[in-house]
């Protein structure tokens, strides 16, 4: 995948975004736990981003189908540069509040409201559909890989100079994959060029996602997914600081050896190319996500856990790398950035999911929070197993008629 040269102009420009991405999910949770000392902050500091998330992807999906892409990217990129640089001034100046940490939160998540799908739609643009998996698996092995390194980083940024320098950090990856997209060219970007109003664009995405048998089914399975499973990342910090007591440079071994496991897996899955039974993959690898979620937070010892969450974040990989390619490979192209934001729409919910998840860790701990989260993921799985007929005729449809 590697020799297409536009593919690897946008491959750097997506592992610089998630070196924000990443260092901001870490960096944010644990100063929101800094200044209140509540597990229900930190899960209400990421609920405010998921929040905006959700409510910008309504509208986002219309822009990336309507819009030039790379355009979308720079622009969002720029402005969480700007939020993550406006709170490291207020850090240095001691004026830092609650509410400073979940305004840039909402802003954070409205602006990957529209970065995500854009990137998601420039792959294909760029790879083709034949090369989507290889692609996806690709992206997602650097965001794994960043997701080593980053936690890593940030803990030793955080005790030996500041949190301000972190976000300090975030801005700077932001600023520089920014500078990266304008080298891209897209021959065959097709954006909606219709005389339709976004409102009736919208309206339209919305019809089609749940009018299409394979399109909902997808986009239901990551909802749960999100809602429920992902809403473990909210309760990290504290699992970190008050169930194995390793502190901030604890947490970033916790999260870097989770992202070796899923590194591992999409080293994997990005040199097999286009196998078929993708849902079968797809469903089996939810299952096993949702088991290690609980075997993680069941476990006492630090060393177990670790390795229990890098096989739960290796499964999580694969069905999320599975349900991205199944997901564009069957839409329509002029459909394509709306149904993505429906994608993103659902990662929105991992966010939100933290005020109901903080709300539980307070009365019943972390652990449970996350052992309930795991379960249902975990259920699912064992009811889909006998009925993967959701998907096989769904995926030979032509869409393109």
């Amino acid at each position: 995948i590697f020799r297409n040269s536009q593919f690897r102009m946008l491959w750097i420009s997506y592992s610089l975004s998630d070196v924000g991405m990443i260092s901001f999910v870490m960096i944010h949770g644990w100063l929101a736990l800094t200044i209140t000392n509540s597990p229900f902050w930190v899960g209400a500091t990421v609920g405010v981003n998921g929040i905006g998330l959700c409510i910008s992807s309504m509208f986002s999906g219309v822009l990336v189908d309507r819009l030039d892409r790379r355009k979308l990217v720079i622009a969002s990129l720029i402005i969480q540069a700007l939020t993550a640089f406006l709170l490291a001034v207020l850090i240095f100046s001691d004026m830092v509040r609650l509410w400073h940490i979940l305004l840039v939160g909402f802003l954070d998540g409205g602006m990957t409201s529209v970065k995500r799908p854009s990137q998601m739609a420039l792959t294909l643009d760029v790879v083709g559909r034949e090369k989507l998996l290889s692609a996806t698996a690709a992206h997602n092995f650097a965001m794994t890989v960043m997701g080593i390194l980053c936690p890593l980083i940030g803990g030793v940024i955080i005790s030996q100079l500041g949190i301000q320098w972190a976000y300090i950090v975030i801005g700077l990856a932001f600023i520089f994959s920014s500078l990266v997209i304008p080298q891209i060219t897209i021959r065959n970007q097709n954006n909606n060029t219709l005389l339709s109003t976004p409102w009736q664009d919208m309206r339209l995405g919305i019809r089609y996602v749940f009018s299409t048998p394979i399109v909902r089914s997808l986009i239901i399975l990551a909802i749960i997914a999100e809602t429920f499973a992902w809403s473990h990342e909210v309760m990290l910090p504290v699992m970190a600081r008050d169930v194995f007591d390793i502190g901030a440079s604890g947490l970033g071994y916790l999260l870097s050896i989770a992202s070796a496991g899923a590194a591992l897996s999409m080293f994997v899955v990005s040199n097999i190319g286009n196998p078929k039974g993708k849902e079968k993959l797809l469903i089996f690898s939810y299952g096993l996500f949702g088991l290690f979620l609980i075997l993680f937070a069941a476990s006492p010892w630090i060393t177990i856990a670790m390795a229990l969450l890098a096989l739960a974040y290796a499964s999580a990989q694969v069905y999320e790398t599975a349900l991205s390619t199944i997901l564009q490979t069957v839409v329509h192209d002029s459909m394509r950035g709306r149904v993505l934001s429906f994608q993103v729409f659902t990662w929105g919910l991992t966010g939100i999911g933290g005020f109901y998840v903080g709300a539980i860790a307070e009365f019943v701990g972390a652990p449970s929070a996350i052992m309930i989260g795991g379960g249902i993921a975990f259920s699912v799985a064992l009811l889909l197993i006998k009925k993967t007929y959701i998907f096989r005729d769904s995926v030979a449809v032509k869409h393109n008629e």
